[in-house]
């Protein structure tokens, strides 16, 4: 049994290193033989230096000012993703974001009205993609915060995704989930909205099958990220902070994603 408050330390030392790797991947993705070669020629001339001198010199230059990029980009990524005040991270919350949100069943879809809230502000139309089980708690709580009208009005949006649930679990196939999120995000651009956020459940309900679907909801987040980096969306997963696993499925899960709320819960239950 994963206890997501024991792996705090892993999980911050593995946000931080894997955005230098993506900062450092984005920086050399740009560069090619020919341009360096056009480059250093026009920049450093001289009598009698030779290609190799003028090649040295000029990566040397070139690295140095890339290695300054690559730490601004990953001062910027590690920002984005380490922990905060839940609260003041969710305030700041806007489109491409992709959070997972540790805690009890019991607080979930109240946690969940943070997001909500958040993306209405915006003039997002919110989608929640829920097993059925969690239909009637999800509206339930939408209600008691205030969110009734948007519920009657479609700004707020309940969908059941026990069917495709079902696909994923007999045929481990993501086009049935990627195609329906896809053609939410036409139907909301044709009523007028700019962005849709997403409350997905559909890795942690993989994760809380019996057996639970590890790699298959890691595909998943996998999947969702490359949605959210490409489409005016933003994503909210609420996951359990208890469930069956490797430790390194924490890790796996965080990896790119905002989590304040797993510091905020990690030290609230340490009493700090």
């Amino acid at each position: 049994m994963i206890d997501v408050r024991e792996a705090l330390d892993e999980i911050q030392a593995r946000s931080v290193d894997e955005a230098y790797w993506r900062a450092l991947e984005r920086v050399l993705g740009t560069l090619t033989a020919r341009t360096l070669r056009g480059t250093f020629r026009a920049k450093i001339q001289g009598e009698g230096i030779s290609e190799r001198e003028r090649v040295a010199q000029g990566l040397t230059e070139l690295f140095a000012s890339q290695a300054r990029t690559v730490e601004e980009l990953a001062r910027k990524e590690s920002s984005r993703n380490a922990s905060g005040p839940r609260d003041d991270m969710m305030e700041e919350l806007g489109v491409h974001g992709h959070w997972v949100d540790f805690s009890d069943a019991a607080s979930e879809a109240r946690r969940a009205m943070a997001f909500v809230k958040r993306g209405l502000a915006r003039g997002a139309k919110v989608v929640a993609l829920l097993p059925s089980s969690d239909m009637d708690a999800y509206r339930e709580e939408a209600v008691l915060s205030g969110h009734e009208e948007d519920l009657d009005h479609g700004r707020l949006f309940l969908f059941n995704a026990a069917e495709h649930l079902d696909v994923l679990k007999t045929a481990g196939v993501l086009a049935v989930v990627l195609l329906a999120i896809q053609g939410m995000i036409q139907v909301a651009r044709g009523q007028g909205y700019s962005e849709v956020w997403f409350i997905g459940k559909i890795a942690s309900s993989l994760l809380a099958s019996s057996p639970p679907y590890q790699a298959l909801a890691l595909r998943m987040e996998a999947a969702m990220d490359s949605l959210v980096s490409t489409l005016p969306i933003s994503f909210y997963c609420p996951m359990p902070d208890r469930f069956p696993g490797d430790p390194t499925l924490v890790t796996e899960l965080l990896s790119g994603h905002g989590w304040a709320s797993v510091a905020e819960l990690a030290l609230r239950s340490f009493g700090h």
